[in-house]
């Protein structure tokens, strides 16, 4: 009981220091992230097998990663999946909410341009190209973003967007510019004013966080010709190989992934060209397939054909783009930034195709860390994965009787070190209602609170470590108390005792014991109840521990109910905790958390 007693005054202490704000006050300072270390450097990379699925359990042995010619070693492997499927439900499926919100193993959504090539397609195609996509959309997850695209000169048709009928009208507004008269020199011309205007478009997605898929749909493209004699300056159609390196450059600074959607006859159809493949005179050859394979090959990327139903190579898109994998490279102390440089991936496993660019430019992660001010990740709406993080949120109530919303926060590796971390709640509409800036992100544990009126939230949490890595985890909190006659019940939260003093925690392990605690606030003294705590597996389940809660007034308006709760002989697994408050009238209330006990 004495222990029980001194817990009591423990949890006291930190609940009303949030309630009071002191963990929460705005701030102006903000961590830096410090200067005398690089961050990794992130290759991401696609493994499928044969049939199109994703490889799913790589491993650091197995990736080798070479940079201009040469093996760098790797820090770590690890695999980002673009679409999860929702867990197989059963009748035996216990239900719980979450114990805390994470960005560990987080479904990342997918980022897709559909960019059509509108002067190679004759009239026709466009009914093909319509299937293509209704194909894809069927495959999209909710959190998939999709832009339409039409170069040279059609420009974005749609921005990125999940609204699927948009993307459909945009689509369905593409007309064929192409001819069937089109001679060697004319198809040279246009392919050169293509790819002048997708290194143009790639040029504003650089400097990216997550891959980009390029669907490009496209009818034929010249290769590279002479179009006059060697002593005759260049004819019209000079399209030199450069121009197909430019491409090389852009699509690795802005890590997209291409896959060239062709007509399915396209290689009949340029059997009727008067050149062959090889070429003839001094123009160079006509066939468009042979352009197509220059894009491909400067690109890294595949070529597919588009069928007469126009659906089965966009589903092996689908397919393919559903998970990527990141390998970290150690850097260098003379590492080379904002140049593109020769890039390649292997995989030491049989029957893998490794999807991979060519080339790839790293930006400089010092001004890659301004870039990431923890301002600017809240705001930004960004699934990011490159710190592992935990969060949860609470409420509490202020002397004055307003709302406050505590939040911790916590890496997933205890041995990551975070030099900055904030918060925003952001309401249905929008709009932030409330932000909290860390003073001190090395804090363990990293507790802050924001002022707030009752009501349904979003949370939104980022850090950068101390690399310059950020990551943003996001969690639905409710800013209301809990009634039971004249009494408001505060959230109930979960922590560890330490060093004569309790501090909150999120996941257990091998711990004997946790701390369970929550404010109740109103009554008068001599009231009537009954306060009592419980274990079990699901919400409204059988106690597999009961005990009662210990009661210790706070201030004339707030009392905090304890108990230490035995989780050492539980097995691994998410446990309900409930706090139970019944009055002498029978009015009854309880508030609850899930309790995380993970095998170590």
């Amino acid at each position: 009981m004495s222990f029980c007693r001194r817990t009591s005054v423990l949890v006291l202490s930190l609940l009303a220091g949030i309630a009071a704000g002191s963990a929460g006050r705005l701030s102006a300072h903000q961590a830096t992230p410090a200067g005398d270390r690089t961050a990794p450097l992130a290759v991401d990379f696609i493994a499928v097998h044969a049939d199109g699925s994703p490889v799913a359990d790589l491993e650091t042995p197995d990736v080798e990663v070479r940079l201009n010619g040469r093996v760098r070693k790797i820090l770590s492997v690890h695999r980002v999946a673009a679409t999860a499927a929702a867990p197989a439900k059963t009748a035996t499926t216990i239900q719980l909410p979450p114990p805390y919100a994470t960005n560990e193993a987080v479904a990342v959504g997918r980022e897709l341009v559909l960019l059509v090539d509108e002067q190679s397609f004759t009239a026709g195609h466009e009914q093909l190209l319509r299937n293509a996509v209704e194909g894809l959309l069927a495959r999209l997850a909710p959190a998939d973003r999709t832009m339409v695209v039409a170069l040279p000169y059609g420009g974005v048709k749609a921005p990125f967007t999940v609204d699927q009928a948009r993307i459909r009208q945009a689509t369905a507004g593409i007309v064929a510019q192409g001819t069937r008269t089109e001679s060697g020199s004319d198809m040279a011309v246009r392919t050169r004013t293509f790819l002048e205007s997708l290194d143009g478009f790639l040029q504003t997605q650089a400097g990216r966080r997550t891959p980009l898929t390029v669907v490009l749909f496209t009818a034929g493209l010249a290769a590279p010709r002479r179009d006059a004699p060697r002593t005759m300056p260049p004819g019209v159609g000079e399209l030199v190989v450069q121009h197909f390196k430019r491409i090389t450059v852009t699509a690795g600074a802005a890590r997209a992934n291409f896959y060239v959607i062709t007509p399915a006859d396209i290689a009949t159809s340029a059997a009727g060209w008067s050149e062959n493949i090889a070429g003839a005179n001094y123009l160079g050859s006509d066939n468009p397939l042979e352009g197509i394979e220059h894009l491909a090959g400067a690109t890294g990327g595949t070529r597919l054909p588009l069928d007469a139903t126009g659906t089965g190579s966009l589903v092996r898109v689908a397919n393919e783009t559903s998970a990527y994998y990141v390998a970290e490279l150690e850097a260098e102390r003379n590492e080379v930034f904002g140049r593109s440089r020769p890039l390649s991936v292997r995989v030491a496993r049989s029957g893998v195709t490794v999807r991979a660019r060519p080339e790839i430019t790293f930006t400089d992660p010092t001004r890659r860390a301004r870039a990431s001010r923890i301002q600017d990740l809240l705001v930004s709406g960004d699934t990011v994965t490159d710190v592992s993080l935990r969060a949860a949120g609470f409420t509490v109530r202020e002397a004055e009787g307003r709302l406050r919303v505590g939040v911790v926060v916590e890496p997933t590796d205890p041995g990551a070190s975070l030099a900055s971390v904030g918060a925003l709640l952001v309401e249905a509409n929008g709009r932030i209602a409330a932000r909290w800036i860390g003073r001190d992100a090395a804090q363990r544990p990293l507790v802050g609170a924001m002022a707030a009126p009752p009501g349904t939230y979003r949370l939104r949490v980022a850090a950068i470590d101390s690399a310059g890595r950020s990551g943003v985890v996001e969690e639905t909190v409710e800013a209301r108390l809990a009634s039971v006659g004249p009494l408001s019940l505060g959230s109930l939260m979960l922590g560890v005792s330490r060093n004569a003093s309790v501090v909150p925690q999120l996941e257990f392990g091998a711990e004997p014991t946790a701390i369970a605690s929550f404010d109740i606030y109103g009554g008068a003294a001599g009231m009537g109840l009954m306060a009592t705590l419980d274990v079990a597996r699901d919400l409204d389940g059988p106690a597999l521990v009961a005990l009662p809660l210990t009661l210790t007034r706070a201030d004339e308006g707030r009392v905090v109910a304890t108990a230490t709760v035995p989780i050492g002989a539980l097995p691994p697994g998410d446990y309900v905790v409930r706090g139970v408050i019944r009055l002498d009238g029978g009015a009854n209330a309880r508030v609850v958390r899930t309790l995380r006990k993970a095998a170590r």
